[in-house]
């Protein structure tokens, strides 16, 4: 789950900026890095360390693992919980899903804690619990007011839960709409391509998911 939102970072590199407005709405959306102040506030050794640590979380668990579980009984920050969360996902998905509640139930406002507890409740079918998580708000300017600025990664997380949400109570036509906007602004996107998927498959990816489940 989270080891997606690593992929949409990697895929929105190139973007400088984007300037988002609707009638409702007036942010920028940004690559450029957008750090959680009290990650900010840690020690340079842990927040060097914790560097280290989410650059092999993907292609080392077992070393990355033991020594996050540390880092977190000291700093139980968001992003720490995400980089745990990528590692699991390498070696226990069962224990990818407990980081992930747990990171929601100590950080319910962080956006990615938010976004990777929705994307664990619909991969169980609990929609219902989807309006519930993002206080029956659907927009990154309504769910965070003060903000003017957006990671493109929160955007994408963000849009590509509710293109999925929507697909799942067949609110197709709202579905629809949130998957052309991440064509537009994240097209190489992780989440862009499974939502395209999601919505559009494949004579393949049909008989494949028919086959396999």
């Amino acid at each position: 789950m989270s080891k997606k939102t690593r992929s949409n970072s990697r895929a929105t590199s190139t973007i400088s900026s984007y300037q988002h407005r609707t009638d409702n709405e007036s942010y920028e959306l940004t690559s450029a890095p957008i750090l959680d102040q009290r990650f900010r506030n840690l020690p340079q050794t842990a927040q060097d360390e914790f560097n280290h640590l989410s650059a092999i979380a993907e292609i080392n668990a077992a070393e990355a693992i033991p020594r996050l579980l540390q880092l977190l009984q000291q700093y139980p920050l968001p992003l720490i919980y995400s980089c745990l969360a990528i590692a699991y996902g390498q070696v226990d998905p069962e224990k990818q899903k407990l980081v992930i509640r747990e990171n929601y139930k100590k950080n319910a406002k962080n956006i990615f804690a938010r976004c990777n507890y929705a994307r664990l409740c619909l991969a169980e079918n609990n929609t219902d619990a989807i309006p519930l998580i993002f206080a029956n708000q659907y927009e990154l300017k309504t769910l965070y007011p003060k903000r003017i600025q957006f990671h493109i990664t929160e955007y994408t997380a963000l849009t590509s839960v509710f293109c999925e949400y929507y697909f799942k109570i067949s609110e197709l036509d709202q579905a629809e709409a949130l998957l052309t906007k991440l064509q537009e602004i994240v097209p190489e996107s992780s989440e862009t391509q499974r939502m395209t998927e999601l919505l559009h498959p494949t004579f393949w990816q049909r008989m494949n998911k028919t086959i396999f489940g």
